[in-house]
This record gives C-alpha cells, structure tokens and sequence, in this order.
C-alpha cells in the first residue's frame, strides 16, 4: 500500500500537466517531454553538474592530500 500511494505522489500530476504528451506510453512521453523543455533540462542536468563537481574536487582533495604526505 505504501508503494502505491508514492507512485501516486509521484506520478498523479503528471497526467494533469501536459494531456498532449501522453502518446507511446508514460515512460516515453515522459522522458520525451523532460528531454524537449529547456527548463526541465535544466532541472536534470543542474544536480548532476553539481554532483560531478563535487566528485572531482573531492578526489583532487584526496589526490593533494596523498601528495603532501
């Protein structure tokens, strides 16, 4: 029970927000509608930037650290 009511939080405005992107199955016509918008793009891609920025300073942390000792 508690599975579906997530599923429902996540995926129950979906629907409602965009009616035209329903075509192909709600996998395609939502990772074809997150990939067209500019601003969802945006949303996707802003917290892997930010991941992968953290990734390499951190291991160029590590690679200093390892050097000053």
């Amino acid at each position: 029970m508690h599975r579906a009511s997530l599923i429902l939080l996540l995926f129950a405005g979906e629907a409602l927000a965009h009616p035209d992107h329903g075509s192909g199955g709600w996998l395609t016509a939502t990772l074809s509608h997150l990939l067209s918008e500019p601003d969802h793009l945006a949303l996707i891609l802003a917290p892997l930037m930010i991941g992968l920025v953290w990734l390499i300073r951190r291991k160029s942390a590590r690679a200093a650290r390892r050097i000053k000792d």
